[in-house]
């Protein structure tokens, strides 16, 4: 079978077959900010990576303390806008937020 033919039998089955709990417009909502936080602390993360800035020096360059870093590294953080923008000053970048 031709992986293209796999994954549209995948596709299908995950709809025939997905909970309900996928329909919640809650679910959704949570889902979706779940994903966008998860792409912000590994923006934020590559960035430094690439960069060598290590959560230590994040935290100083940014003004917060190395807890937060640390769980912003962790994906244990409800980052806020606040929290963006220090990080955002912090590397020397523009924090530009979008709605779609």
């Amino acid at each position: 079978m031709k992986n293209e033919n796999k994954a549209c039998i995948d596709v299908k089955l995950h709809k025939k077959h997905r909970c309900k709990c996928e329909e919640s417009p809650d679910f959704r909502s949570a889902y979706a900010a779940e994903k966008l936080m998860h792409s912000i602390t590994e923006s934020i993360g590559n960035h430094c990576l690439s960069r060598k800035i290590s959560m230590n020096k994040l935290a100083k360059l940014s003004g917060l303390n190395q807890k937060e870093t640390s769980m912003l590294e962790n994906g244990d953080i409800n980052i806020t806008i606040e929290t963006l923008l220090k990080i955002a000053c912090g590397l020397g970048k523009k924090l530009i937020i979008t709605v779609r």
